[in-house]
């Protein structure tokens, strides 16, 4: 049974892609769910070739894409903050009924999957920090990086510009810059200003997972792998030696550890 069965009851809807042909892996009953939640700058096409790993081995996989980033980016407005962020991916899970979820939260996305976890913990079965931030109640990302340009942007009602793939995690791959080049894009300053709110503590009943991509040993999420190594909450950390973008250089490795965490 899909979702679309379990919602409208309709015994014979076959999933469909944006262009109305049959998508197959999509929407289907499997393994399991897994939300994969982008980072700043990028979209959920980060996903794509990872969320078609997953499809394969038949999990249920959604990629949303956040408020003024990716497809959505003629939304981008000053006034998009992380709370914004946070209601785009508790309405998506809401408004799919999805249940038993492994959310994976990438980069800035970190942020987000905490704030979700406050609002819809009872639908989250596993939180995955991939290459991530973990923040604690009260912190922001521009605190957390002690980012003043973010503030500063923020002032003055302005995004924040998208990093130099190739100098800030080595990417060198040609076809990957060109297809980053027309994608990634200018990313809301509020949302890395504003602090996650009601994350007191890492509520139970979850299963939680850190993986670093540690080809970079003094990367930003070095001390949140570090922090979470100790923490008997997480069911397992995992260090991969490659750089932060490994959602596209390497979409097999982050199929594999992602399915990892989705079998818990």
């Amino acid at each position: 049974m899909t979702r679309l069965t379990r919602l409208y009851g309709f015994d014979d809807v076959k999933p469909q892609n944006a262009m109305g042909q049959i998508e197959e892996g999509r929407l289907t009953d499997g393994k399991g769910t897994i939300v994969l939640v982008h980072g700043a700058w990028f979209g959920g096409w980060v996903w794509r070739d990872v969320a078609r790993l997953l499809r394969a081995e038949g999990f249920d996989v959604t990629t949303p894409t956040m408020s003024g980033l990716g497809e959505r980016r003629h939304q981008l407005a000053p006034d998009i903050d992380l709370s914004t962020h946070i209601v785009d991916i508790v309405n998506h899970i809401e408004m799919e009924d999805l249940r038993d979820v492994t959310l994976v939260g990438w980069s800035y996305g970190g942020m987000v999957a905490n704030g979700v976890l406050t609002r819809v913990k009872d639908r989250i079965r596993t939180l995955v920090y991939f290459d991530a931030f973990d923040p604690k109640d009260g912190e922001s990302l521009a605190d957390l990086v002690n980012n003043q340009l973010a503030h500063d942007l923020d002032k003055a009602g302005q995004p924040v510009p998208p990093p130099d793939l190739a100098q800030r995690w080595s990417v060198t791959d040609e076809t990957l810059l060109a297809l980053c080049a027309t994608r990634i894009g200018p990313h809301p300053a509020k949302t890395m200003t504003e602090p996650v709110k009601g994350f007191r503590e890492r509520p139970q009943g979850v299963n939680y997972v850190y993986v670093w991509c540690g080809a970079n040993p003094a990367s930003s999420f070095a001390p949140f792998y570090a922090r979470a190594s100790k923490d008997p909450q997480f069911a397992f950390v995992e260090r991969l030696p490659h750089d932060h973008v490994v959602a596209l250089t390497h979409p097999k490795v982050s199929a594999d550890v992602i399915a990892k965490a989705a079998r818990l």
